[in-house]
């Protein structure tokens, strides 16, 4: 049975067009005009997300919504509206309110921007439900539930837990995929990560590093796997946006088997991984047409660690357990409270390499005893790694700036008016900051 949702608006007009809308999308829709009937729906039935208009007579959008918040806090819910004013925008996203959009619609986004929100709560709801085996303690193990072998995070958060998920959709891709991700994104575990998905297809992968690409790379690359019998390569590239021209040819010589590649027939497809959309790198004027078109619209985010805190210790379990083996330590140190605190709290701008990087040094200092605060506290301020940094100010400053721009964007439905409308500000800041809601 398809996802269930409940349209409550009292143009009848308009009604129509969201339920026709919906049911054309597959989705089974149940409207309403009237608000406190709608309450009552949904008090006696189930539905995966619900759609309301603001001004009705009887309850408002916003009481409405309070209303069946307060039977479903969970509840994923989409405000369409003729207008709002910015103090109603804000009293939204503080209900929780997961996409806004003002008539006349985008059909394209608002049904983007559903699909993003029932996928969030089921994941969510997965991650929630108890196990017969009771929780689990943060033991360092990835036992993360999920249908498919992936190490590359926990998966405790929703948000990784969601990529995980994403990214084995994913997995089929035919030409080129797009990952999205922060600085020290561990694109090695990653990789080996989809090659896992499908271990026994016989495609051969491989990383090349930006500074390393060459046509004698990649054509050695590319014999290497014919002769090994493979029947795709799998190549991942970082930053492609700032390859110099003839790399660029290379890489699209090697895709269309053109000049030296045409020996070769063994099709090649891409990962790239980017600092940026897409979009954010075509209109900042850092990739032209020809990239742009490459690149395709198959893409991913990877989560950075601010957004899966709840993983991080996990991550620092495993890391320490992988440093004790390659040092040949008799123990194990064990990380206590103070230390699983202090890693939730750090702004990660180094990413999942930076937290490598300094749980390893934390094992050394530690002499196999237990890891504290204190001595992650004692190996940052050797390093110049401190969490107070003046040098990270003016980092995190932007960093949690265009965080809240870009959920004030994806409330808005991806609508830079309506997101510059909410934050008074101009729409060219809003175009020039805003990422994409897929995240």
């Amino acid at each position: 049975m398809g996802k269930r949702i409940l349209i409550l608006d009292d143009d009848s007009d308009f009604n129509n067009l969201l339920t026709d809308i919906y049911a054309q999308a597959d989705y089974e829709v149940v409207s309403e005009r009237d608000p406190e009937a709608a309450v009552e729906l949904f008090r006696n039935d189930s539905f995966d997300l619900v759609v309301t208009d603001q001004k009705m007579p009887g309850l408002s959008g916003e009481e409405f919504i309070r209303e069946i918040k307060r039977l479903d806090p969970a509840i994923p819910v989409i405000m369409v509206s003729g207008y709002l004013d910015n103090d109603t925008i804000r009293n939204l996203i503080r209900e929780g309110v997961g996409g806004v959009f003002l008539k006349p619609l985008n059909v394209f986004s608002l049904l983007k921007r559903t699909s993003a929100l029932i996928e969030s709560a089921q994941a969510d709801s997965e991650r929630l439900a108890p196990t017969g085996g009771g929780a689990e303690s943060d033991s360092g193990d990835f036992n993360h539930g999920l249908p498919f072998t992936f190490e590359s995070y926990p998966c405790r958060a929703s948000a990784s837990l969601e990529f995980a998920k994403k990214l084995h959709a994913l997995r089929g891709f035919k030409t080129n995929l797009v990952m999205i991700g922060e600085d020290g994104s561990d694109l090695p575990a990653l990789l080996e990560d989809i090659r896992r998905f499908d271990a026994e297809s016989g495609e051969a992968f491989a990383m090349i590093e930006r500074e390393q690409l060459d046509q004698a790379t990649l054509l050695h690359t590319l014999q290497e796997a014919q002769e090994a019998g493979a029947n795709r390569l799998t190549l991942m590239l970082g930053r492609p946006d700032l390859l110099q021209p003839e790399q660029t040819e290379i890489v699209y010589a090697a895709s269309k088997k053109k000049g030296p590649f045409s020996a070769y027939e063994l099709p090649v497809r891409y990962i790239f991984f980017v600092n940026e959309d897409i979009d954010t790198l075509y209109d900042g004027g850092k990739i032209d047409d020809n990239l742009y078109m490459f690149l395709g619209t198959s893409e991913v985010r990877i989560p950075s660690l601010v957004e899966i805190r709840e993983d991080i210790p996990l991550f620092a379990r495993r890391v320490i357990r992988s440093e004790v083996a390659r040092l040949g330590l008799s123990s194990v140190p064990e990380l206590d409270i103070t230390a699983s605190a202090f890693l939730r709290e750090k702004e990660w701008f180094g990413g999942v390499l930076e937290l490598k990087r300094l749980v390893r040094a934390a094992v050394s200092a530690s002499g196999g005893g237990t890891i504290t605060r204190e001595t992650f506290e004692e190996v940052c301020s050797q390093t110049g790694n401190t969490r107070q940094g003046v040098r990270n100010l003016k980092h995190l400053l932007q960093l949690r700036g265009k965080d809240y721009l870009n959920a004030v964007y994806l409330l808005s439905g991806e609508q830079a008016e309506l997101t510059a409308q909410a934050l008074d500000v101009d729409v060219a800041t809003v175009t020039a900051m805003v990422a994409p809601a897929d995240a």
